[in-house]
């Protein structure tokens, strides 16, 4: 249980991260656009921050998992569908800020 929700919290902490990006895109059709507006700011503040956190979030997944070898079939399905999700939306955002 708790290797999913760090990897949760991995997707989750990797989405702020890339609001800056990703959010106005999925926000602003569902009419949230203030929310989009104010997810941007926060996450351009903060995104190095964002972006340590959300790697030592994947870190910990991989450490709970691995390291303690829970073999369980969908908490490694979880883990891998959340790391793949997370390097999406890395390069999604460095792609954005131009580091590509």
């Amino acid at each position: 249980m708790r290797e999913k929700m760090t990897s949760l919290a991995t997707v989750l902490s990797a989405f702020l991260m890339s609001g800056c990006c990703l959010g106005p895109l999925i926000l602003i059709p569902l009419g949230l656009s203030g929310f989009a507006g104010t997810l941007a700011i926060f996450s351009i503040k903060y995104q190095l921050f964002l972006m340590i956190m959300t790697l030592l979030f994947l870190g910990v997944s991989f450490y709970l998992v691995y390291g303690r070898r829970c073999k369980k079939k969908s908490t490694v399905i979880t883990l891998w569908i959340s790391t793949v999700l997370v390097l999406g939306m890395f390069s999604y955002t460095l792609l954005a800020n131009g580091y590509f």
